[in-house]
């Protein structure tokens, strides 16, 4: 609920929302349409489900559920097994799920899930077929798993539905795995203030496709409130686009 009024307050049209985690009770699942309408936003998109061989079908259910009934336009999928194959028949499956429910799965890579490159996911995208939704391009991950930007030319542009800034410094702390999941889930900088090819990224992305600010940052979450985060983040976004 919170985010919702920061997110709204500091103007931003849409959110994204977390419900893997911490998922909402069935009085906060009927409250938030209500609160989104009143604050005059709508979801982007709904996080997570994480494909992997422990995964369980009951929360992938619930998760579609959830966000059909808040009104999300994506659930974001991405997946932790390294089978090629299962990867694309859970992708199948909950993309099926998704389009029954009258919203899309969209599948976003990493260098430390499966797939986890622009190329790799595309060739993914590809063999799962239309249900797909296409995949989320994060800024950060996407220059850390190689690829420039100018790369997103060589596929459709609706394969790109949705992207996420952020910024970070030019090269990663270090190429481990685990230097790069502590600096996306904990490190990030806001827009403008690293060395991320945001400029290219945007240049290459569909005109219309919407720009979520992902920032996970726990320097500014230990310093700022939910509201002055919001308000950063909208500033920093607005000053790249000009």
């Amino acid at each position: 609920m919170d985010a919702i009024r920061a997110a709204a307050g500091a103007g931003f049209r849409a959110v994204g929302l977390r419900f893997d985690i911490e998922p909402p009770g069935p009085v906060e699942l009927r409250e938030l349409p209500r609160l989104l309408d009143a604050e005059g936003c709508s979801v982007l998109d709904v996080e997570v489900v994480r494909l992997s061989p422990a995964w369980s079908e009951d929360l992938e259910r619930r998760l579609i559920d959830q966000a059909a009934a808040v009104g999300a336009r994506h659930l974001l999928v991405v997946s932790d097994d390294p089978d090629r194959s299962r990867t694309i028949d859970g992708l199948r499956r909950v993309s099926r799920r998704c389009r029954e429910a009258g919203l899309s799965a969209v599948l976003e890579f990493m260098r430390f899930t499966h797939p986890a490159t622009l190329a790799e996911a595309a060739l993914v995208a590809a063999e799962v077929g239309p249900d797909l939704g296409g995949l989320l391009v994060d800024a950060l991950h996407l220059a850390r798993s190689g690829s420039p930007p100018t790369e997103l030319a060589g596929h459709a542009p609706q394969l790109f539905p949705y992207a996420q800034l952020c910024d970070a410094p030019p090269t990663a702390p270090a190429n481990d795995l685990a230097s790069l999941i502590d600096e996306a889930r904990h490190r990030r900088l806001l827009p403008g203030q690293g060395g991320l090819p945001l400029v290219e990224l945007l240049a290459a992305l569909p005109a219309e496709a919407p720009l979520s600010i992902e920032v996970q940052s726990d320097a500014l979450e230990q310093t700022l409130d939910a509201g002055e985060r919001a308000l950063r983040c909208r500033a920093a976004a607005m000053a790249l686009l000009g």
